[in-house]
């Protein structure tokens, strides 16, 4: 435990930095684009619309999801997906890409895989307002649900600390680990519930398959910020998920956090 808070006090430190450091990664990757940070929105909306041409109109041909229009219910959960997708991948790497730079920088080495979450947070909260708007057009009303909505952030947040600080580390040390995680993410994606809830769809008679996706993390936070803006359910509605999803971040910050702080000091000798 006195490793896990070494590491999480630095990220509390230096908070100011990663929001700077944050900010000067976003304008020096669209430094010579005309639209700027607006890529950072255009791209998850035109991927968004690939699957809503497929999924929405192809195979289901309209129809809605939760009491909502489908294209509604895809945008809030494409959105979360793409936020987690995007930070956890971009996470891995942070370490072992900026190693040498850092070394000579006055901040720790582990605030970079929380650097790169922030930097996806405002086309997050951007393309997550797009589907929530579709949704109140089709007729959805915002409930006090919508405040359970800060709990997921969190949760979303501590998910890609614990992860980043683990994945960051290991793809130091074993530079194939990120390939290896990259193809796991394609297999995971299907069942995120981001596109389509196989796990409702598989009916009673695979209950515990359904219930064992519903333990994916992904999956938990997916669904949970649906529930938060389309008022289909509460955070004590799932009592093992929320035990298994902080279980799991609580080994992975135990594991991550004691390795992290164990080779950081080798870690520009393995690069």
């Amino acid at each position: 435990m006195k490793e896990i808070w070494i590491v999480l006090r630095e990220q509390i430190k230096y908070f100011p930095v990663i929001l700077r450091l944050a900010r000067y990664e976003t304008r020096a990757k669209y430094k010579d684009h005309s639209l700027g940070i607006l890529w950072d929105f255009i791209n998850p909306v035109m991927q968004i619309a690939t699957y809503w041409l497929v999924f929405g109109i192809g195979l289901r041909q309209g129809g809605t999801t939760d009491g909502v229009s489908y294209v509604g219910w895809l945008v809030i959960g494409q959105a979360t997906w793409l936020f987690l997708n995007t930070s956890f991948m971009d996470a891995t790497w942070s370490i072992r890409a900026n190693v040498r730079q850092v070394s000579k920088m006055n901040f720790p080495i582990s605030i970079m895989p929380t650097v790169r979450t922030w930097i996806n947070v405002i086309p997050f909260v951007l393309t997550l307002a797009v589907g929530v708007l579709i949704a109140v057009g089709s007729g959805v009303q915002l409930t006090a649900h919508a405040f359970q909505f800060v709990y997921y952030f969190i949760a979303m947040l501590a998910f890609l600390h614990a992860l980043g600080i683990f994945n960051a580390t290991i793809t130091v040390m074993f530079p194939d680990y990120q390939q290896l995680i990259q193809t796991i993410m394609r297999f995971v994606f299907w069942f995120s519930g981001a596109v389509i809830d196989i796990a409702s769809k598989l009916g009673p008679t695979h209950g515990r398959i359904g219930r064992l996706i519903e333990l994916n993390p992904f999956y938990y936070l997916i669904a949970g910020v649906r529930d938060s803006f389309l008022s289909t359910g509460w955070i004590w509605d799932h009592p093992s998920q929320n035990i298994a999803f902080w279980m799991f971040i609580l080994v992975t910050l135990l594991i991550g956090s004691h390795l992290h702080l164990k080779f950081r000091a080798h870690f520009a000798d393995l690069v």
